[in-house]
């Protein structure tokens, strides 16, 4: 693999037919860029640590790094979509998160048998997707050199957006199977959604066994949910895509540019069955 100097004015290729790529892996760039400053790091670092990484590409389906596997590399979405999974003792795979342009992974660490430390997630490419490779030695080479006001400024959006991560699961783990459906589609809709005139079309493509992964469930019960969604007028189904409803009617806001979704769930429409109905 050979380093690149990537910024959306320098060409991925010299040939027309990869404008569009071009183009795409640019909008990945700017989100990502958008998201470092909007914490606080002034442009001239963002664009140290960025500007020069190694692109690497990724066919759907490949697996991009297992969990267990070394930590000396950071990546960034520029383009496609990434499946962020947590395999359990049975060999099942439970999706934690689904990245797309401008999301950064590869930082969720846990120490090995030998104490060193190793991925505790691994990641799969949903989509073909291009990612932008970082080394972890670049970015403390980066860091090093800012001044310790800037320095203890990070370390508290650090500490606050991991706060909020561990605030969401924890609510998140408290919703019966019902209520984590309808969190998963909101935050899918705010995150890879269209508005149109039906409601918010979800662009890639899931099937229940998706959605399973993504809430703990069987795919039975997702397949049950989603009908009684459907039949509640709370989702649509295209035959390819799924329209999420309601979605202004409850005051849930979308916004693309949010790095970190968090969704603050009213009251459904559909009819409220108690927990241990879901659980069992």
């Amino acid at each position: 693999m050979s380093r690149h100097t990537f910024s959306p004015k320098t060409s991925l290729s010299r040939s027309n037919a990869r404008g569009s790529e071009r183009s795409i892996a640019a909008e990945g760039y700017d989100k990502l860029k958008a998201k470092l400053m909007s914490h606080g790091l002034p442009e001239t670092v963002v664009n140290d640590l960025i500007e020069h990484h190694t692109p690497v590409n990724y066919p759907k389906g490949s697996m991009i790094f297992l969990q267990g596997a070394p930590t000396d590399i950071i990546y960034w979405v520029s383009s496609g979509l990434v499946d962020i999974l947590c395999p359990d003792p049975e060999g099942e795979q439970i999706q934690t998160s689904l990245l797309g342009p401008g999301d950064i992974f590869g930082f969720v660490e846990f120490s090995d048998f030998t104490g060193n430390p190793a991925q505790a997630f691994q990641s799969r490419a949903r989509t073909p997707v291009q990612l932008g490779l970082i080394t972890r030695d670049r970015v403390c080479k980066v860091l090093s050199r800012l001044d310790p006001p800037l320095l203890v400024h990070l370390l508290g959006e650090i500490t606050a957006v991991w706060g909020s991560f561990t605030h969401w699961w924890a609510q998140f783990l408290g919703m019966d199977y019902s209520e984590r459906l309808e969190t998963v589609l909101r935050d899918l809709a705010q995150k890879l959604g269209v508005r149109e005139s039906r409601g918010t079309l979800l662009i890639p493509e899931f099937g229940h066994a998706d959605f399973a992964k993504m809430i703990g469930s069987s795919r039975p019960m997702v397949s049950r949910l989603i009908a009684e969604m459907i039949a509640n007028e709370r989702l649509l189904y295209d035959g390819k895509h799924y329209i999420v409803l309601g979605l202004e009617d409850d005051g849930c806001e979308l916004n693309a540019a949010e790095s970190r979704t968090k969704l603050v769930l009213t009251k459904s429409t559909a009819p409220r069955r108690e927990p241990s109905e879901y659980r069992n």
